[in-house]
């Protein structure tokens, strides 16, 4: 699909494929960065490509710093946090240094905390009762009406939203690996351009790896949230059932509304 201008990346999930060999349907499943910087002409394109509800999965400080003022009648605006203030601040240009100073002073550094963020996402109350308002949204989509989600750069909260989606309608855990890691491509200039930002003259070499590792997929992140589901949880489709709530009958309607 055409990328917009003012969203660093916005993926239509459909043709993916599915184990048993359906394929979703377009236009009705969506990921991308945040909208805060989104324009009319793209609010307009949102609206062609069937978007009729914005799932906004960042704290309320994230939203603080980066409104999405564009909401238009046509498009519903949800705002449904997964973390707590505290475990994901908001990034500004006033304060993105020390917040990278103070990720890096953890044991472990940046991708210490990175995983940490997925097992809380996997775990806690907060993400989980999340997770069933967006399933309740999905299974009342009788006029096949896209959804759309995102955080701030649409990687890790998304990225886990979108693993429980499309484990839900039987597509297999490594094509949704092949799609979380092409987050990577999609935002490529967009990692650049907060390198740029960073002023990367003054970043020493430990700093600039961790900036890395917050900008960019990888496959160790993506087993870690994998793996503590399968471990823990006796698979993604058990976590579900017993976490999130959903019948068998509720697997099957949902691979009515979104496959073909």
């Amino acid at each position: 699909m055409k990328q917009i201008k003012e969203v660093a990346y916005i993926h239509d999930l459909g043709l993916t494929k599915t184990i048993e060999g359906k394929t979703l349907k377009e236009r009705l499943l969506f990921r991308s960065a945040n909208l805060g910087d989104i324009k009319e002409k793209g609010i307009e394109q949102l609206v062609n490509y069937n978007v009729k509800h914005v799932f906004d999965l960042r704290t309320d400080d994230e939203i603080l710093h980066k409104p999405e003022d564009f909401i238009s009648p046509k498009i519903e605006y949800i705002h449904l946090p997964l973390v707590p203030n505290d475990l994901n601040p908001a990034v500004t240009k006033e304060n993105r240094v020390q917040v990278l100073n103070d990720l890096c002073a953890l044991p472990g550094g940046m991708r210490v905390h990175i995983l940490e963020l997925y097992r809380y996402l996997i775990d806690n109350d907060m993400p989980k009762a999340g997770f069933k308002e967006i399933f309740k949204a999905l299974l009342n989509n009788e006029k096949e009406e896209g959804y759309l989600f995102h955080c701030t750069q649409g990687k890790d909260r998304t990225g886990i939203v979108v693993y429980l989606i499309l484990s839900a309608l039987g597509v297999s855990e490594e094509t949704i690996l092949k799609i979380y890691l092409s987050f990577n491509n999609r935002a490529r200039l967009k990692r650049v351009a907060y390198f740029l930002g960073m002023n990367i003259r003054f970043l020493s070499l430990t700093k600039a790896i961790a900036l890395n590792d917050t900008l960019t997929a990888r496959k160790a992140y993506f087993r870690e949230f994998t793996g503590v589901i399968n471990n823990k949880y006796g698979g993604v489709l058990n976590y579900l059932r017993t976490e999130v709530g959903l019948s068998d009958n509720d697997l099957i309607r949902l691979r009515q509304i979104y496959l073909q």
